[in-house]
């Protein structure tokens, strides 16, 4: 393999790793992030993000679809949209905001969910959507009965409230609150069942679900390191913290959610 070939291939992984990277953004800011949040697009994978969120096509990810009121498939849709002129006094003075539209389609029946863009100062803005991330999030909860509790369901409303308007530390408050109670009655059941754990109320919340593994679901067990950041005082976690778990814990609330409602099933994740 000569020199020349050697780095033509470095550069093109090199490339794929970035928009790898941006695509993960990408799906981070139509799923997660709410309204008002700055993404910079200074950076090799910032360049990539506010390229593909402008032309790419073929982009997909796995999304609640209120229409469906089901798990669906969407796929990105560039939009264009006009920032429109300034007229009157100001014609030819003021500068246009750099203003674009995109638009996902569900897979199953062409439901489309509409986002807007602003570019500004090295980032790109979140300043509209519809469905809004509350909408989304709220309607996620309908698909589970007795299972979710009177507490449990208004906690975790709350906390997908807070989070679909950017508060992850507040949202999180709530989120670890129905975390612990879930834990607590998985204990319960472990227990009736026999098998109790000694000391359980003095480990740590990751020894919590290793210890858990008769009445969780595997994929929780397995990544039980995930949530020793639970066992942590509120005031030791930041905005950022918070905000990077919260998909997380989110994700497994709703697993064993799941779980504690068809408990017959045998499901594993």
């Amino acid at each position: 393999m000569t020199e020349i070939q050697t780095q033509t291939e470095s550069q093109d992984l090199s490339e794929a790793e970035t928009k790898q990277s941006a695509i993960a953004i990408i799906h981070d800011l139509l799923t997660v992030k709410g309204l008002y949040f700055r993404q910079e697009i200074t950076s090799n994978v910032g360049e990539m993000v506010n390229i593909l969120l402008r032309r790419e096509l073929s982009i997909g990810y796995d999304s609640y679809c209120v229409g469906c009121k089901k798990e669906s498939v969407f796929r990105l849709s560039p939009k264009p949209m006009s920032a429109g002129t300034t007229g009157g006094r100001f014609q030819g003075v003021a500068v246009p905001p750099d203003i674009f539209a995109v638009k996902t389609v569900c897979q199953r029946n062409w439901h489309v969910y509409s986002y807007v863009f602003q570019g500004s100062d090295g980032f790109l803005e979140k300043i509209g959507q519809i469905p809004s991330m509350a909408s989304i999030a709220f309607g996620e909860l309908k698909g589970f009965g007795s299972s979710l509790g009177k507490q449990d369901r208004e906690e975790l409303g709350k906390a997908l409230g807070l989070s679909s308007h950017d508060s992850a530390l507040g949202a999180f408050v709530y989120l670890r609150r129905v975390f612990e109670r879930m834990i607590a009655r998985a204990y319960e059941r472990q227990s009736k069942n026999g098998k109790p754990v000694d000391g359980f109320e003095t480990l740590s919340m990751d020894k919590k679900v290793s210890a858990l593994g008769n009445e969780l679901p595997a994929t929780v067990v397995k990544n039980s390191s995930v949530f020793s950041i639970l066992s942590l005082g509120l005031h030791e976690l930041t905005e950022d913290d918070c905000q990077r778990i919260f998909p997380v814990v989110k994700a497994v609330l709703f697993q064993m959610l799941e779980h504690e409602e068809r408990p017959t099933a045998r499901r594993h994740y």
